[in-house]
């Protein structure tokens, strides 16, 4: 019996220890913790520190992550403002802010989560509704049509999250705008066909500006050719001007001398071995081949009485 009776004190003492054990709460400062009694909640403690509570099984405690979460939804296909099909992947980063109501409302992690992506979902389903595509994508850097989309889903999830789900929306972003794989091939043949047209219309007006330019340095080549020689009869005529003058002052009072030396330079110039001249026999071109020297040309010819007479050389 005393054994027995021992046993019973060791049992009742384990019992006792197990009890108190489970009659403490430690809050960790990661976490919000709710005492829940009989399925209730009766305590809410957000602040890390040690707290009292009824042991288990009469109260329990269930632990929540008081950090900020990301949560990635999967892809969903939407339709634009100018009713173009495209895919897009978004994060949602939040916290609970009333453990309580996220305890009622939706209890895990998970739910939780589902809930969130369905309230964004929806929320820029809506919002794209209202937006061009043309608006999301364009060439320049800026991002203001995604962020005017970004900024109007959170503004209309954050008020809906806090007061249903006990949710702090922190901050939403579209981490990927693409279109559907079916619509993929029409859009790249689009967009090659529009590359193409704008390099057409970057061919066309260079081969303006090319013949633009071609005809200015044509025009100017002209202009300088034109100037040139203008110039170089101007040069030609001032210089045979001053050469005759030249010549007219060498010559002065020896005209005659003058006359016949051109006529040596005349006869050097047209002829030769192979030159037949039938002139009258008066011709001045013939007055030095017909003129007697003294002393020379003895036989000279005579004009015959046609009144004309060959000479050769």
């Amino acid at each position: 019996m005393a054994g027995l009776r021992n046993l019973f004190d060791i049992a009742a003492v384990l019992l006792a220890l197990l009890m108190l054990a489970t009659s403490f709460v430690v809050v960790d400062e990661t976490e919000h913790a709710i005492v829940t009694q009989f399925g209730k909640p009766v305590a809410v403690y957000s602040q890390a520190g040690l707290h009292w509570k009824a042991p288990a099984p009469i109260q329990r405690v269930a632990r929540f992550d008081r950090r900020v979460l990301l949560t990635e939804t999967r892809e969903t296909e939407l339709l634009t403002k100018d009713k173009k099909n495209i895919v897009v992947t978004t994060y949602v980063s939040w916290r609970i802010d009333n453990p309580l109501l996220y305890l009622t409302a939706v209890r895990t992690r998970e739910f939780a989560e589902a809930r969130l992506s369905a309230l964004i979902q929806s929320e820029l389903g809506s919002s794209l509704g209202e937006v061009g595509f043309k608006d999301l994508v364009s060439d320049n850097t800026e991002r203001s049509g995604l962020d005017a989309l970004e900024r109007r889903v959170m503004e209309a999830g954050i008020p809906v999250a806090n007061d249903e789900y006990g949710i702090s929306v922190e901050g939403f972003g579209i981490t990927r705008l693409m279109f559907p794989n079916q619509n993929l091939q029409s859009v790249f043949a689009r967009m090659r066909a529009e590359r193409a047209r704008i390099a057409r219309g970057y061919r066309s007006e260079g081969r303006a500006e090319a013949q633009k330019i071609r005809a200015e340095a044509d025009r100017v080549r002209a202009e300088a050719l034109a100037t040139a020689e203008a110039d170089a009869t101007r040069t030609r005529a001032s210089g045979e001007a001053e050469a005759a003058r030249i010549y007219a002052k060498a010559y002065r009072g020896h005209e005659e001398f003058f006359r016949f030396l051109r006529t040596l330079e005349t006869y050097e110039k047209v002829l030769n071995d192979k030159t037949t001249l039938v002139l009258p026999a008066d011709s001045p071109f013939l007055e030095l081949l017909t003129r007697k020297a003294p002393g020379s040309w003895r036989g000279a010819s005579r004009p015959d009485r046609g009144g004309s007479s060959g000479a050769q050389k």
